[in-house]
C-alpha cells in the first residue's frame, strides 16, 4: 500500500543536500537542515544527503530520515535522481541539470541572502583588491540567476528578503506570467525561517559559571555565534571594559570562535577581538573566548548560565537582508537580547518588547542596555514577553509552509525548464576560473566545502 500525505498526495522521496558539516558540532546552516530533514519527515521519505568534509553521520541515527554520504559529484547525481524532490541551498549546476532530466524538482533554500553577504565579506574567492572580488561576485550573481529558473519553489526566512529575492526572480526571467497562472507569489516564494528547538533547554553541566573567573552572582553577557566579517565585537568589549571600572561582575562571553568546517576555521576577526580585549586589559578578565566551537546539544549549558544575550553588527547592506539565526538561540534560552538597529530581527526585538536596540557602535548606548537589563526584575518582565512569542518560532511552525508545499508537492511544485550548460564558445574558462575562485570565498561553508569535494 502506497503511503500518502494528509492530502491523499503520494509521499514524495525526498532528498535534503547538507549545506555545511553535520553531526555532534554543528554551525547554523548544518543544524538547520537537520531540524529540516526531522521535520519534513512527517510528509516525505526523507534522505539527507552529507557530503562536507568533518561531518559525523553517526549521530545522525534515528530522527526519523536516512542518511546518505556521496564523495563526489556522480554520487550525488544519483542520489538526487532518485528522489522527487531536492531540497538545497548552494549546489553544483550540473547536479541540478542532471537531477532534472531524471524528473526531480528542486526547492531552494534563500533564508541567507548571500549576494548580500558576500558585498559585506571584507574578502571573496580569497580576494581584497579590485577588480578581482568585482570578478568573483558575478560569479556568485550568475550562480543564483541560475537557481531562480531552476527553481520549482523557493524558501526565505522574512517578508524583507522575499521582496529582495522577488526582484531577483524576475530579474533572471525566473518571474513570468505563466508562472503565476493565478497563484500568489508567496506560492513561489514561501517562507521558512530558521527555527527554535522544540525541546526545552537542558543543561548537563555549567558552561560559565564556576569558570574563567566568573562567579554564580555575576551578570553574564554571551554572545551565541561567531564573529563574521559583519559583525561589530569591538563595541559590546569597549562597553564591557568601561562599565567594569564600576562594576567587576560584569562578564562578556564569546563561544563559536573557530568554526566547525576546517575550509573556515577561525576567522580573522577573532584575533581582532582577542587583541582589543587585550589592549583593553579584560582579556580572561570580563571579556573570554571559549576556544573551538560548542558542540549543537551543548550549546544549553552555556545559554542557560547566561543573563543577557548579545548581537553587535555594522552599517552595511548585508545587515538590510539579515536574519541573525543566533537570535533564535536567545529566544529559547529566554534571554533577553541587547542588539544593534537596522536589520530584520532588530525592529522584531524593538515591537515585541524583547531587549534592547542600539545604534551602530555606540558604546554609551550599549553600555546603558546592559545598565537597564541588569535590573532582575526588568528582565523578568522581558523574559514573560519572550515567553509569549516563542511557540510561534519552533521548528514545527517555521517549517510548516515548506512542509505544506511538500505534501502537495505534485501540484505545487511545477517542474521548470533548467537553463542548458553554456556552449564551448561561450568563454568556459572564464566561467570556471569564477567558480573555483568562488570556492574559497566567505559566501559560507557550503560552497567552498561542496565545490572542492566535487572537483575532484
Amino acid at each position: 500500500m502506497v503511503a500518502t500525505t494528509p492530502d491523499a498526495t503520494p509521499r514524495p522521496r525526498l532528498i535534503i543536500i547538507a549545506a555545511d558539516v553535520v553531526g555532534a558540532r554543528m554551525a547554523g546552516p548544518g543544524l538547520r537542515f537537520v531540524k529540516i530533514a526531522e521535520q519534513l519527515a512527517a510528509v516525505a521519505d526523507v534522505t539527507l544527503a552529507v557530503g562536507i568534509e568533518g561531518s559525523d553521520t553517526e549521530t545522525l541515527r534515528d530522527r526519523g530520515f536516512s542518511v546518505a554520504p556521496y564523495r563526489d559529484r556522480d554520487e550525488l547525481i544519483a542520489l538526487v535522481s532518485h528522489n522527487d524532490i531536492a531540497f538545497c541551498q548552494l549546489i553544483d549546476e550540473e547536479v541540478v541539470r542532471r537531477g532534472a532530466e531524471a524528473g526531480c524538482r528542486f526547492v531552494f533554500d534563500l533564508y541567507n541572502v548571500l549576494p548580500a553577504e558576500a558585498v559585506g565579506a571584507e574578502r571573496i574567492g580569497g580576494f581584497d583588491t579590485q577588480p578581482e572580488m568585482d570578478d568573483v561576485f558575478r560569479g556568485v550573481l550568475s550562480f543564483f540567476r541560475f537557481c531562480m529558473r531552476a527553481g520549482s519553489y523557493f524558501v526565505t526566512s522574512n517578508e524583507r528578503q522575499r521582496d529582495f529575492w522577488i526582484g531577483y526572480l524576475m530579474s533572471a526571467d525566473g518571474l513570468l506570467p505563466s508562472d503565476l497562472d493565478g497563484r500568489h507569489v508567496a506560492e513561489l516564494i514561501g517562507l521558512a525561517p530558521f527555527g527554535m528547538e522544540d525541546g526545552e533547554p537542558e543543561a548537563e553541566e555549567h558552561g560559565i559559571r564556576g569558570r574563567m573567573g566568573i562567579g554564580a552572582d555575576d551578570l553574564v553577557l554571551l554572545w551565541a555565534g561567531g564573529i563574521w566579517d559583519w559583525f561589530d565585537a569591538e563595541t559590546p568589549i569597549r562597553a564591557v571594559a568601561e562599565l567594569r571600572r564600576e562594576r567587576p561582575d560584569v562578564h562578556l562571553v564569546f563561544y563559536g570562535t573557530t568554526h566547525p568546517n576546517a575550509l573556515i576555521g577561525r576567522p580573522k576577526t577573532v584575533e581582532r577581538a582577542r587583541s582589543l580585549a587585550e589592549e583593553l586589559g579584560v582579556l580572561d578578565a570580563g571579556v573570554h573566548f571559549v576556544e573551538g566551537w560548542v558542540p549543537a546539544d551543548r550549546r544549553a549549558d552555556f545559554l542557560l548560565d547566561a543573563d543577557i544575550a548579545i548581537s553587535s553588527h555594522k552599517e552595511s547592506f548585508e545587515t538590510r537582508y539579515a536574519f541573525r539565526t543566533r537570535i533564535l538561540d536567545h529566544f529559547w534560552a529566554s534571554l533577553p537580547s541587547i542588539v544593534t538597529e537596522g536589520d530584520w530581527f532588530a525592529g522584531y526585538i524593538e515591537g515585541e518588547g524583547l531587549g534592547c536596540v542600539v545604534p551602530y557602535g555606540d558604546v554609551a548606548a550599549t553600555k546603558a542596555a546592559i545598565v537597564e537589563l541588569a535590573d532582575d526584575a526588568r528582565r523578568r518582565a522581558v523574559r514573560e514577553r519572550i515567553q509569549a512569542i516563542r511557540p510561534s518560532w519552533r521548528w514545527s511552525q517555521t517549517t510548516a509552509e515548506l512542509a505544506g508545499a511538500i505534501a502537495q508537492w505534485r501540484t505545487r511544485l511545477t517542474p521548470r525548464a533548467v537553463p542548458a550548460a553554456p556552449a564551448p564558445s561561450e568563454a568556459v574558462p572564464s566561467r570556471s576560473r569564477v567558480r573555483e575562485l568562488l570556492s574559497r570565498s566567505p559566501l559560507g561553508s557550503v560552497y567552498r566545502a561542496l565545490r572542492a569535494r566535487l572537483a575532484r
